[in-house]
């Protein structure tokens, strides 16, 4: 038996013997019967190392180290990009007592949302922000296994039993150290979070490209409608010197704008169906250039019976309340509620140069909103934005260029689509021992270690 075979043996057995049988009681109310050589541990015992910032907010900074909060952790990635925020080193410095996140550790949101997970992949420094705790296994446990146990369904359950609070869930580090997770042994744990690993790093790679992808059309886009860079003969106007094709127009002559809108919430029949439904926060939470998924979906019968309207594949919807001005491409025909404007091309060769008007004239469209509970875009907003308007030629020639980048873009997030379902898929089988991974060798799985 190995140190650590040893070390997890003696942490079961210590929580088989505990005189209350707390552990045995939360295993047996939140995960049932796992296979025979597996055993339960709390995480006080597994995790070497608790970090945690909560109750204290660092000051923020213009640049510096990354501010790791709630908002960069998803779906069990963390998006440092994502609401980017900053601490200078001087505050990381003075900040930084009770422990710095290394490259390996497990982050758990304890508030606003409850138990999102994510697990540090870089040497790059960061700062927690508080609603945040971070975690250094022991030997005797593998971080990636913890990472995607804490994801699992059966102990995000026992996660949300903890969470208190009248307004906002929470827990706290004594909830977290409390918490009982099934344990194989730490040869399966390390092949469990392997496999999972790598369809997380492929999903991780495909938004790489994307992202490098969508910085290539906003240059090119920049290049020639900006920068005006192809063009050699200028004249003037009202938005200053333009080439001499250009003109100046209101934005309606490229789209029609279309408001969303909401079958009644009431009605069953009007959800569920297979109709995209896209709201704001679909929109606002978006990473790349299309819209992948709709928290809901509604059926023929609710877009019937209701003001929603169908906008067709390569409609730019552009979010009108809470996170105002978030744009992102429909990947196919659906439709939104009244939080989003529909912006149809009149042609459809316009698509993908409108979608990138719209992008870079954002500033100006949230400087322009207004409203009490939300700021807001409304179609007077819209209608009035004066745009410069190359010829026609110029801008089908722009989406004819950029179409084979925004293909590719979309094709990658349809197989992210896939993997997330894979992953979702295998690890509920693999946490709770009905899919084995004991005849794997580790060496057999380092075929893709490059994904």
């Amino acid at each position: 038996m190995t140190s650590e075979q040893q070390q997890l043996s003696e942490i079961i057995e210590k929580n088989h013997d505990q005189p209350d049988s707390e552990v045995q009681s939360l295993a047996n109310q939140f995960y049932g019967l796992v296979p025979e050589n597996w055993g339960f541990g709390k995480l006080d015992d597994l995790v070497e190392n608790f970090i945690d910032y909560r109750g204290k907010t660092p000051p923020k900074a213009d640049e510096g180290i990354h501010m790791l909060s709630a908002a960069n952790i998803k779906d069990g990635f963390i998006l440092p990009k994502r609401k980017e925020k900053f601490a200078s080193k001087e505050t990381f410095e003075e900040w930084t007592t009770r422990g710095v996140p290394k490259k390996g550790d497990v982050v758990i949101t304890t508030e606003a949302p409850v138990g999102e997970v994510g697990i540090i992949r870089t040497e790059e420094p960061f700062l927690t922000a508080q609603r945040l705790i971070t975690m250094r296994v022991a030997e005797c446990l593998d971080s990636r296994y913890l990472k995607f146990c804490l994801q699992y369904q059966k102990t995000q359950n026992q996660l949300e039993s903890y969470a208190s609070g009248t307004t906002v869930s929470s827990f706290n580090q004594t909830d977290l150290r409390n918490t009982v997770i099934p344990l194989p042994p730490i040869s399966e744990q390390k092949k469990i979070g392997y496999i999972l690993d790598n369809i997380e790093k492929k999903i991780t790679v495909n938004k790489q490209v994307n992202q490098l992808l969508g910085e290539l059309a906003q240059s090119l886009y920049k290049y020639q409608f900006v920068d005006f860079r192809p063009y050699h003969e200028f004249k003037n106007s009202k938005k200053g010197e333009i080439p001499t094709e250009f003109e100046v127009d209101n934005l309606p002559k490229l789209m029609d704008i279309v408001l969303g809108g909401t079958p009644k919430s009431d009605v069953e029949d009007y959800y569920g169906g297979d109709i995209l439904w896209a709201k704001a926060k679909d929109v606002a939470q978006e990473d790349d250039a299309f819209i992948s998924s709709t928290e809901k979906s509604i059926t023929e019968k609710g877009l019937v019976e209701s003001s929603a309207e169908l906008i067709p594949e390569g409609t730019t919807v552009i979010t009108a309340r809470g996170t105002v001005g978030e744009t992102a491409l429909t990947p196919i025909e659906m439709t939104t509620n009244q939080t989003c404007y529909g912006l149809v091309p009149k042609n459809r060769e316009d698509r993908y140069f409108l979608y990138f008007l719209v992008q870079s004239h954002i500033q100006r469209l949230r400087s322009r909103t207004h409203g009490t509970v939300f700021d807001t875009i409304n179609m007077n907003t819209l209608r009035e934005q004066e745009i410069v308007l190359p010829p026609k030629n110029d801008r089908f020639e722009f989406n004819e260029k950029i179409t084979p980048i925004m293909d590719l873009i979309r094709e990658n997030q349809n197989e992210n689509r896939s993997l997330h379902e894979l992953r979702d898929t295998l690890l509920p089988k693999l946490m709770s021992g009905e899919v084995r991974v004991n005849d794997i060798s580790l060496d057999d799985l380092e075929v893709d270690s490059e994904v």
